[in-house]
């Protein structure tokens, strides 16, 4: 929010979010850190090219340690550089972990706090929420067999696809494909894919309404 605006019990209150359009000082500060940091990142980024599964997920543990102020600047220019590819104005907040480097992210993307993302895609102009999970499908563990422990079966693993202008609500989890628009309320968990512009809530999600 650009302007405080005060919050009172029982009233909603009109507010503005702006940043993705932060001030121009603010944005020359971040530029400045992001290249300040490149001797302290290089390190990090070398360990992911030669180990892209748990070197990358070392580094990326380490940066989310970093307070937001600092840490933001810091993980754009960490991931503009190890991901698949990483849009503009990105904003990777304080606790956020990303388990591989196959991951796609568009333009203009919020990643709040605490969020863990696997093999996804995700397209621009995106909010997701802090302690989100966006994991690589349903079916990670098989547990059929019952002669062979389940950490020794083995699973499945497929790419999710989050759409552009989503809205994904605090503590959801994601395990299949979000389409354009659509918007996934606070703790649901999305196991079968969402149809664009639609908004979806609950445990498993269910369509509550269109957005158009």
């Amino acid at each position: 929010m650009r302007e405080r605006v005060e919050i009172v019990r029982g009233e909603y209150r009109d507010v503005e979010y702006r940043m993705f359009d932060p001030p121009t000082a603010m944005r020359r500060a971040m530029k400045i850190a992001g290249w300040a940091s490149l001797p302290f990142l290089l390190p990090l980024i070398a360990l992911s090219k030669l180990s892209p599964e748990t070197g990358f997920k070392l580094a990326s543990e380490i940066l989310s340690l970093l307070p937001t102020a600092v840490g933001v600047s810091v993980r754009y220019e960490f991931y503009r550089c190890t991901l698949r590819s990483c849009g503009r104005n990105v904003l990777v907040y304080a606790g956020a972990v990303f388990y591989y480097p196959e991951v796609s992210i568009g333009d203009n993307v919020m990643i709040d706090s605490h969020v863990r993302i696997h093999h996804c895609d995700v397209g621009s102009n995106v909010m997701i929420s802090a302690g989100c999970h966006l994991l690589s499908g349903s079916r990670y563990h098989r547990f059929d067999r019952t002669d062979v422990p389940i950490v020794r079966q083995g699973g499945r693993m497929k790419r999710i696809c989050i759409g552009s202008d989503v809205w994904i609500g605090v503590n959801a989890v994601i395990m299949s494909d979000v389409g354009d628009g659509a918007v996934v309320g606070a703790g649901s968990v999305v196991t079968k894919d969402v149809a664009p512009f639609t908004v979806v809530a609950g445990n498993p999600a269910r369509v509550i309404r269109m957005r158009k």
